[in-house]
């Protein structure tokens, strides 16, 4: 009998942990064997655990602490899947090795398992990769666009923003002039009544856009 690929999660949300649970649960091929919420109770459940494959959501395994990810790799060694909702390319090529694969959060069970699969085995998966970023929609954006009466384009925009690319940068990515660029960024400003880039970083942040 093929012995079962163990699978440690990690995730700071209940309900995206239980749904990933529930889904690798109803598949014979997978044993999870720990779950974790935030970094302590991640380097905790790992000590005496050693699952085949930690699967991690980017900012949990980010968080902008550098130090954290060089523990991680002490205590753990096996592989390393990363789950993301949108992440600029020059921090995903910064840590990509890292990293064993990448998984978007959009990705259906069968994707899911098909990734698990192919880095248990050893290879690395590709990235879809779209104007230098990797980009999913995160299952707030429909609510938000309803709330703010803001379009698909602006939400774009607003990830751009808080991905830090000016105004130059997101008219080449979007092909479109910088005078456009900046017409969006003054409706955004007024529809989330943002006084300054902060605040619309800040509302990335609080919907989760990157």
């Amino acid at each position: 009998m093929t012995p079962k690929i163990k699978i440690f999660l990690a995730d700071s949300y209940s309900l995206f942990l239980e749904g990933l649970s529930i889904i690798l649960a109803s598949s014979e091929k997978f044993e999870i064997t720990g779950i974790a919420q935030n970094q302590q109770e991640l380097l905790t459940g790992l000590k005496n655990n050693t699952p085949d494959i930690l699967l991690i959501d980017f900012n949990l395994f980010f968080q902008g602490n550098v130090p954290f990810v060089q523990h991680l790799k002490k205590v753990y060694t096996n592989k390393v899947l990363i789950l993301y909702d949108s992440i600029s390319l020059n921090l995903l090529k910064k840590w990509q090795i890292a990293a064993d694969g990448f998984l978007a959060k959009t990705s259906d069970s069968n994707e899911l398992y098909h990734t698990i699969q192919e880095i248990y085995q050893g290879n690395k998966n590709s990235l879809i990769i779209k104007n230098n970023y990797v980009y999913s929609d995160t299952p707030f954006q429909q609510e938000l666009i309803n709330r703010y009466s803001l379009t698909n384009r602006e939400v774009e925009v607003i990830k751009l923003i808080a991905l830090e690319f000016s105004s130059i940068e997101i008219a080449h990515k979007l092909c479109v002039s910088e005078y456009t660029v900046d017409t969006y960024r003054k409706n955004i400003a007024r529809k989330l009544n943002a006084r300054n880039v902060a605040g619309i970083v800040n509302f990335a942040h609080r919907w989760e856009l990157i």
